[in-house]
């Protein structure tokens, strides 16, 4: 599997700790596998948007960047033809759960539907009427769309030159795209310890955030935030923000420095299900609407 990625980046960083925690947490097998698969397929689309010569480096002021990158967006998204978010889904088939493999054949036989999701993907538009229309739950068919617009997301972030390092936000949600996050990420710095960043459920970036702020809700009352760790992932915890009964789970690097954030946050499912046995509700579902 390594070898469909480059020896270095992000993507092979990914793709190398998923196998390894599939190895040690082999209860997320099933789940990482198909993870596995997924952003194989992933890797090709933001290969493909990044060698579209559509993206070109702009230095956008900061106000401007999530109006840049809608544009950029729809824009990739429509010059993409049905036919390639088609190859997309047909790609995933043989890996998917039985709910995600029969809503890949149903879009794979009917692409002038696939067409529609893919256009409103591009306009943010909901796609639980053409849900409906195939007789479909709405999450499978929405997970599809979700899974395409991510690596194409990550590239023009990337290759837009939208993100300098080390930029801060008061916001909960990216600067560049203005998606919710998907994780804290904590790790210390040489000029200052225990920085907490924020990453992009979308476009994959992060910035700098509080570290004692809720960034679903504002909250800062130290009394309304708390935190709760597990044995089993001593490197991965719960942000739990009692005011709006939401919750992120934190990545801390400081303990493990080999933890991908997007990974880690994917694989640690026990803690997602702790979480809800409690009532909290996940400020923003991963890629595989977990």
């Amino acid at each position: 599997m390594l070898a469909s990625f480059p020896d270095s980046g992000v993507w092979h960083q990914r793709a190398k700790r998923a196998e390894f925690l599939s190895e040690k947490h082999s209860h997320a097998s099933p789940l990482l596998f198909f993870y596995l698969q997924l952003i194989r397929t992933q890797f090709a689309v933001f290969t493909e948007t990044k060698q579209s010569g559509l993206l070109t480096e702009k230095l956008v002021p900061l106000s401007l960047k999530p109006l840049y990158f809608r544009e950029c967006l729809e824009q990739q998204l429509m010059q993409c033809r049905p036919h390639r978010f088609v190859e997309f889904v047909r790609t995933l088939q043989a890996s998917s759960t039985d709910v995600l493999a029969d809503v890949s054949k149903c879009l794979v036989a009917n692409p002038e539907a696939a067409s529609r999701i893919l256009r409103n993907c591009a306009q943010g538009i909901s796609n639980e009427k053409i849900a409906l229309e195939l007789g479909c739950d709405y999450q499978p068919v929405e997970f599809f769309p979700r899974a395409f617009r991510q690596p194409i997301a990550e590239a023009i972030v990337q290759d837009g030159n939208l993100q300098p390092v080390g930029e801060r936000s008061v916001l909960g949600v990216c600067p560049y795209c203005e998606s919710p996050p998907i994780a804290s990420v904590l790790r210390d710095e040489p000029s200052r310890l225990g920085t907490r960043t924020l990453q992009c459920s979308l476009c994959a970036s992060e910035w700098v955030f509080s570290r004692s702020c809720c960034p679903g809700c504002g909250e800062e009352k130290a009394d309304q935030l708390d935190y709760h760790i597990s044995e089993a992932w001593p490197h991965v915890r719960i942000e739990e923000c009692r005011s709006c009964s939401t919750y992120l789970k934190a990545i801390d690097l400081r303990t493990n420095g080999l933890a991908v954030p997007v990974v880690d946050e994917l694989a640690s499912i026990e803690l997602d299900l702790w979480a809800s046995e409690q009532g909290m509700s996940k400020l923003q579902q991963n890629v595989l609407g977990l």
